[in-house]
């Protein structure tokens, strides 16, 4: 593990043949300054799930909603499956022992596909979760901050610890959301979890 804080995204594959960030996604993660905060730029994960470029070579492109819902259902029923597991587990515990301590931005079934690979314990036990819009019937055992925005007509029948001013696809231009992020970030290195 050579860095003391990573941040990285977990959202559902709209295109399931990228893995890359949208400008949205690497405009929030330069927002949050890692190198300003002492981290380098290597602090922010560049990739979004799975975190392999290999099995997702494609560079991100925009996907129609109704394209991206439909295939977000298929997920939902698909993570359900040990298989599913088995195939996923291994990319993203790889990503998330790279660092003393990851903070991941889940966005909708980010969360559930976070505690649907089943991670151990120990790896979980540096992982704080800033779930945006949360959609998650199996939520992975570390510390969750869910954030619910009163407009998400998606994710407002699921618990909340933060309520925003956003719907579903709008966490992410939210300067609450930016907040809150960067007082998690400040958290971890000043704790010590990430030092």
């Amino acid at each position: 593990m050579s860095l003391p804080l990573q941040v990285l995204v977990l959202t559902g594959q709209s295109d399931p043949r990228s893995c890359a960030l949208s400008p949205v996604q690497r405009a929030f993660l330069d927002a949050l300054d890692l190198p300003g905060r002492g981290l380098p730029a290597a602090g922010a994960v560049g990739l979004n799930f799975p975190y392999d470029t290999a099995r997702c070579p494609r560079p991100h492109r925009e996907v129609p909603l109704w394209l991206a819902s439909l295939r977000h259902v298929v997920l939902f029923f698909a993570i359900r499956r040990r298989r599913w597991a088995l195939r996923h587990r291994p990319g993203v515990q790889s990503v998330l022992e790279q660092a003393e301590a990851s903070l991941v931005i889940a966005g909708s079934i980010g969360l559930d596909l976070l505690g649907r690979v089943d991670l151990p314990a120990a790896v979980l036990d540096r992982v704080v979760v800033l779930a945006l819009g949360p959609v998650a019937t199996r939520p992975p055992a570390c510390r969750i901050v869910r954030v619910v925005g009163r407009g998400d007509h998606v994710a407002r029948w699921w618990a909340a610890d933060v309520t925003v001013d956003a719907a579903h696809m709008e966490y992410l231009a939210s300067p609450d959301v930016l907040a809150l992020a960067s007082g998690l970030v400040d958290e971890l290195l000043d704790d010590g979890t990430a030092a």
